[in-house]
């Protein structure tokens, strides 16, 4: 690589690029950040750093309501200049003349390396808050279709673990070459989001990386330093430890009262120590330490209640606390949402998902499945009540027809709701060997068919399994079976290209496609090609899943938008949200179908890292809010509202106990009349005996 001069200013009108044999990275004469990052011999020229602000932007926030300063107010650009290999961007305060910044840059053969320098000229201390300063990572994680997504964008993974830090970025679909950005100095203690309003769900954000708490004092300078490096795919932990960071791997990030934290830490060196610790604390959340390669690296476990104690609980809290028992009520019979900060139920008509459909039919579905391994006459009462409520104002039992909201309102129909109703009928079926619910699982399905599910992709479709209980019990499902063999088609010559549908590309557009063949493949037609595409949809899927040592993000897929939809804060940002249990069940379904076991091992760990959703009174959140805030931007990229804080579980009680429905149907976490043997669904008869 050519040297720079030394200390040649740049101006400001022209560009400037460095490359070396992994990629080339262009920076912004404007303002000093950098423009983009592109992987040479990527025939799409994907921009690893595109985001609606720059790379490298740094931003120091006041946390009054209403103040959220922009660098250009905060900050003013002086210039760049060469200093040797270094490219050196500098700021300094326009208003206050206390701060400024250089942020030096180079590309060498083994990565992009920057240093973000900061001063204090005043003659007095300055304290910083977590979150006030944050450095902007604007790595490519947005949302187009299917089709762009997978070539021309990325999934960000990203761990602000204190002195030892990292992201892990990787494309969303097959690319031979991945990134991993490794902190050299300082630590990074949280990262925020920055995101357009107008994408609503369809944009993750740009990435606002913060320094923890520390004081600056009159005189003195702090440098955080990471650097950028690309790597084969596959190839992250090896990366890690070579750019010196630490690599900490949990046998479990979740445990349960029985079971001890089994964790080993490497070092930069390869050298590998291990710790073991029982949960000496009981039930909560565990932080881990460890001094390991000159850093102090952080982690977090979880030690959940078992899975019977948590079900316990849950069903009688959803049975106690969230029926709504008002006899003049619509609502009467139904399981709403439960505020946990007011302590009472909670239905909103008008926004969909706060009614008392939709996705809240999954709290019965769980509790029908619990009642085949339990015998309780209070939770069997509540169900036949719920029931009651079901076919009088969301299900049709002449027709199949599964209602958006209270009323049969035709107005609104939404495929995703038909698979939540066919597994209760599945379930109650299982539970009670009573006729009509064949009935009504045949007429739900029809129903699902007939308004076009045969090009949707559904969450919670198992409609291999219930065509085969319907044939097992001497239904003619022939009809069924050419639609779901014209769905299977359709999914197959779909490939990749996924159709959008409430979100334009994300988790759970791909988990069905894993869903619906894996068990197409098992039950009805091994036939290669199947077995072949699969392998695609699984890897897709895969890549969504975190690897960071911590049991929020651990084989947790990225969802961002389940707070704003369904959480009492209305919050968008990363979450853990019960739609990671899709990619669980997933990956159980693929090990069936293929034989790899590792697949379940995966599925575990997803399903151990959910059960932090629920609390031991039975209680629950709807999503885990991770970024420490998010911002809200509009067209013009100023803040719209005041950013809101997260790190917490949102208090509504909504749309999580679909976690518990798969680990009790997986197997995987003890047996509660699913079938451990190969970990599917249903296939074997309720423990308890027909009522």
């Amino acid at each position: 690589m050519a040297a720079l001069s030394v200390a040649a200013e740049v101006p400001l009108g022209q560009d400037v690029v460095r490359s070396n044999a992994d990629f080339v990275v262009t920076w912004n004469p404007g303002d000093g950040s950098l423009s983009s990052l592109v992987m040479n011999g990527d025939n799409d020229q994907m921009n690893w750093i595109e985001g609606t602000a720059h790379w490298g932007q740094i931003r120091l926030v006041a946390q009054s309501p209403g103040r959220a300063f922009q660098n250009s107010a905060a900050f003013r650009f002086k210039g760049m200049h060469e200093d040797g290999e270094w490219v050196v961007s500098s700021y300094e305060m326009e208003k206050w003349e206390t701060l400024r910044a250089e942020v030096r840059r180079r590309v060498t053969d083994e990565a992009l390396e920057e240093e973000y320098v900061f001063f204090n000229d005043a003659k007095w201390p300055v304290y910083f808050r977590r979150g006030d300063l944050g450095i902007l990572a604007t790595f490519n994680d947005s949302y187009g279709d299917a089709a762009e997504c997978l070539v021309r964008r990325c999934h960000a993974h990203i761990w602000c673990g204190g002195e030892n830090s990292w992201v892990h970025v990787l494309k969303m679909g097959p690319f031979p070459t991945e990134l991993a950005l490794v902190l050299q100095k300082g630590d990074l203690d949280a990262y925020s989001v920055r995101r357009l309003w107008d994408e609503w769900s369809n944009d993750r954000g740009d990435f606002e990386l913060h320094p923890g708490a520390f004081v600056l004092k009159g005189g003195e300078s702090r440098t955080i330093a990471w650097k950028v490096a690309a790597h084969p795919e596959g190839k992250f932990d090896e990366t890690l430890l070579r750019l010196g960071g630490v690599k900490i791997d949990f046998r479990q990030e979740t445990i349960f009262p029985d079971e001890t934290f089994e964790i080993d830490v490497t070092s930069p060196d390869g050298s590998v120590r291990h710790y073991s610790r029982k949960p000496d604390k009981g039930v909560g959340e565990y932080a881990f330490e460890f001094a390991a390669g000159g850093k102090k690296a952080k982690a977090f476990g979880y030690c959940s209640p078992s899975l019977e104690s948590l079900l316990e609980s849950r069903v009688h809290f959803i049975v106690r606390n969230q029926q709504c028992l008002d006899k003049d009520s619509p609502l009467y019979g139904a399981y709403l949402i439960y505020d946990t900060v007011d302590g009472r139920q909670y239905f909103d008509y008008r926004f969909r998902d706060f009614n008392s459909c939709r996705e809240r039919i999954i709290m019965a579905v769980t509790i029908a499945r619990w009642l085949c391994s339990h015998d309780d006459p209070e939770v069997r009462a509540s169900l036949d009540l719920f029931e009651k409520y079901a076919r009088r104002e969301c299900y049709d039992s002449r027709t199949g027809a599964v209602y958006d909201t209270i009323g049969k309102d035709p107005k609104f129909k939404r495929l995703y709701n038909a698979p939540s109703f066919s597994r209760l009928w599945f379930e109650l079926f299982n539970l009670t060997h009573d006729p009509k619910y064949l009935d009504d699982l045949e007429k739900t399905l029809f129903g699902f068919y007939e308004l076009g599910g045969e090009k949707f992709y559904p969450n919670g479709a198992d409609f291999s399994s219930d065509i085969a209980l319907l044939e097992r019990e001497g239904r003619d499902a022939s009809r069924l079976r050419e639609h779901l063999e014209r769905h299977v088609a359709n999914i197959l010559a779909n490939g990749l290209c996924y159709p959008s549908h409430e979100v334009r590309y994300e988790q759970t557009i791909v988990s069905p496609a894993v869903h619906i063949l894996s068990r197409y493949y098992q039950l009805v037609d091994r036939r290669a090609d199947i077995l072949e595409q699969l392998k695609d949809h699984v890897d897709a899927l895969r890549r969504f899943n975190g690897n960071q040592p911590d049991h929020k993000r651990r084989e947790i897929p990225i969802r961002h938008w389940d707070g704003y939809w369904f959480g009492r804060n209305r919050m968008y940002g990363d979450t853990l949200h019960q739609h990671s249990a899709f990619s669980a069940r997933a990956f159980i379904l693929y090990a069936a179908a293929s034989g790899e076991k590792g697949w379940r091992e995966r599925a575990e760990r997803c399903l151990r890292n959910c059960l932090c959703m629920f609390r031991p009174d039975g209680t629950a959140t709807a999503a885990w809010m991770l970024p420490f805030s998010t911002v809200m931007l509009g067209k013009d990229g100023e803040p719209l509202f005041p950013r809101q804080l997260g790190e917490a579980p949102d208090p509504f009680a909504n749309d999580m106990d679909l976690a518990l429905y798969i680990a009790m149907a997986s197997g995987l976490l003890g047996d509660f009349g699913g079938e451990p043997a190969d970990s599917t669904y249903g296939t074997r008869k309720c423990q308890q005996q027909t009522q």
